[in-house]
C-alpha cells in the first residue's frame, strides 16, 4: 500500500488542480460577485481579429470559475482560523472571530493625523454650518460614530500595536467642546462603553440594533423630539444579519449572527421604492409633524428607521457635504450631520455648499493674490474656489471674499492629497458683483 501513496497523491493533486474547470462542465460557471450575467469574449470584434481573445478567457475563468466562492471562504476560514489573517485586502482577522474593517486601521494606529489647519477647517465648517442653521430656525447636531476598533480594541490582532496620542476624533471633539455647536461624539458616550454589552456586530463594521437604537434615542432627545423609547421595550434576539465583512471573507459560508428585535419596530413609509437603507438618497413619511434633513454614512443607515418614525418627512443623503439644493427642496426643522469617525477628513476637503455669510471687513486682515481663482454660475449662486498661496495662512487664519461692499466669509478647504489650502465660497448672483473680487486673509 505504502507504494502508491505517491500515486494516490498525485491523483488527488490532479483533482484538485481539476475542479475549476472541469466543475464548470458539471455544476456551471460561479455566480458572479457583482450579479452581472456571464459574458464570453469573441474571437473576432468589429474590428477584426481579437488579439486579446486568450487574456480576457482568462479574466472570465478567474472571475467565474466552478466553486470559486466556496473555495475562496475555504481558504478564508482557515487563514483566519489558524492563522487569524485575512486573505481579504478590506478587512482585519482579530480575535475570537471578530473582524474590523481595514481602513479603519489608520485611525487605530494614529498614522493619519490632520494637520492643525485641517483640524481647524473641519472645525470652522461645522461652525459656519451650524450658524446657517441657527439663523434660518433650523436646529443642527453633529454626530460622530467611532470605529469598531475604537470601542472594542482588545480583539484587534496582536501584531497591529494601537497608537499613542490623540486620535482625530478625539483631536476634532477639543476644537469642538465649547464651541457652541450642537455634537455628540459616541466614541465618548457612556451607554455606547457599557463594557458587559456589545453594541457592535463582531463580523460587520457597524453597530447592530441595540447600538442604533441607543445612538438615535439620543440624537432625538438631543434634538428635543418626541420618539419612542425602544430601548424599554421587550426584544428577543434573531439570528438575521449577515455581516458585511463575513460576506467579503467568505462569500458563500456567511453566518447569520444575532440582532435585537424589539416588540414594535419603528413606523414609516417610503416615498419611493429603494433597494436598501444604504441607497444614496431616501425620503420618508412618518409619524410627526416635523421635517428632518440627515446626511449619513453607512453608520446611518440602520438609524435611518429609528430617526424616520418621529417627522412627517425625512430626507436621508449619502452626500458627503450639506447641500443648499436639499435644504431649500426639504425645508428642515432639523438638520444631523452624522461621519463615521474614518471620514472625519471629509469635513475639511468637502465642506457645506451653503451660501456664504455676510461678515465686517476685520481689522487685520490681508490680501492676496490667489493665482488660481475660479467662478461658476449654479444656479442662483456664484461658486468661488480657489488655492490659498503657501505662507500666507496660519492654523486658525480665517478666509474673506470681499465684493465691492460686500465682505464674505469663505468656508475653508483642505487639499490633504496635495498639501494644500484653499477656499469655497457660494454668493448669490443678485448681492454681488464679480468685478474686482477681493480674497484677504486674517
Amino acid at each position: 500500500m505504502r507504494k502508491y501513496l505517491p500515486t494516490i497523491y498525485f491523483m488527488i493533486f490532479l483533482v484538485l488542480l481539476a475542479l475549476p474547470s472541469a466543475g464548470m462542465l458539471i455544476k456551471g460557471p460561479s455566480e458572479s460577485e457583482t450579479g452581472e450575467e456571464l459574458v464570453m469574449p469573441s474571437i473576432r470584434t468589429e474590428e477584426g481579429w481579437n488579439l486579446n481573445y486568450l487574456s480576457d478567457l482568462g479574466n472570465v475563468f478567474e472571475e467565474r470559475f466552478a466553486f470559486r466562492q466556496e473555495l475562496v471562504s475555504a481558504y478564508s476560514v482557515i487563514s483566519e482560523k489558524l492563522f487569524m489573517t485575512s486573505t481579504t485586502n478590506g478587512v482585519i482577522a482579530g480575535e475570537e472571530g471578530w473582524l474590523y474593517y481595514y481602513d479603519t486601521l489608520a485611525d487605530f494606529q494614529r498614522t493619519n493625523i490632520l494637520t492643525g489647519r485641517q483640524l481647524h477647517n473641519a472645525a470652522r465648517n461645522l461652525r459656519l454650518t451650524s450658524e446657517y442653521c441657527a439663523n434660518n430656525g433650523i436646529d443642527f447636531l453633529f454626530v460622530i460614530a467611532p470605529n469598531k476598533n475604537t470601542l472594542y480594541p482588545e480583539y484587534m490582532p496582536y501584531y497591529y500595536v494601537q497608537g499613542q496620542g490623540p486620535s482625530n476624533r478625539e483631536l476634532l471633539s477639543d476644537l469642538l467642546y465649547g464651541s457652541g455647536i450642537n455634537y455628540t461624539d459616541f466614541g465618548n458616550y457612556d451607554n455606547l462603553t457599557d463594557p458587559d454589552a456589545i453594541y457592535y456586530f463582531r463580523r460587520d463594521s457597524h453597530w447592530n440594533n441595540t447600538g442604533a437604537a441607543i445612538v438615535s434615542d439620543s440624537i432625538l432627545s438631543s434634538l428635543g423630539v418626541t420618539h419612542h423609547d425602544y430601548l424599554s421595550d421587550e426584544f428577543t434576539g434573531e439570528q438575521i444579519h449577515e455581516g458585511d465583512l463575513d460576506r467579503m471573507m467568505h462569500p458563500s459560508n456567511v453566518v447569520p449572527e444575532t440582532d435585537t428585535i424589539f416588540a414594535s419596530m419603528p413606523v414609516f413609509d417610503y416615498d419611493s421604492p429603494v433597494e436598501s437603507n444604504f441607497d444614496f438618497r431616501i425620503g420618508t413619511s412618518g409619524q410627526g409633524t416635523q421635517n428632518l434633513l440627515m446626511y449619513r454614512d453607512s453608520f446611518g443607515s440602520s438609524l435611518l428607521p429609528f430617526m424616520a418614525e418621529p417627522f412627517a418627512h425625512a430626507f436621508f443623503s449619502r452626500s458627503n457635504s450639506c447641500q443648499i439644493n436639499d435644504i431649500v427642496s426639504v425645508m428642515p426643522d432639523f438638520l444631523v450631520i452624522e461621519k463615521a469617525e474614518r471620514f472625519i477628513s471629509q469635513l475639511c476637503t468637502s465642506p457645506s455648499r451653503l451660501p456664504a455669510p455676510l461678515r465686517e471687513l476685520p481689522q487685520g486682515a490681508v490680501e492676496v493674490t490667489v493665482e488660481d481663482l475660479n467662478l461658476a454660475e449654479a444656479g442662483d449662486y456664484i461658486t468661488v474656489t480657489g488655492t490659498l498661496p503657501e505662507g500666507s495662512y496660519s492654523d486658525d487664519s480665517l478666509i474673506y471674499i470681499v465684493c465691492g461692499d460686500l465682505c464674505f466669509e469663505a468656508f475653508p478647504v483642505s487639499d490633504i492629497d496635495a498639501g494644500t489650502e484653499g477656499l469655497q465660497a457660494l454668493l448669490e448672483k443678485n448681492l454681488v458683483s464679480t468685478d474686482n473680487m477681493r480674497v484677504l486673509i486674517l
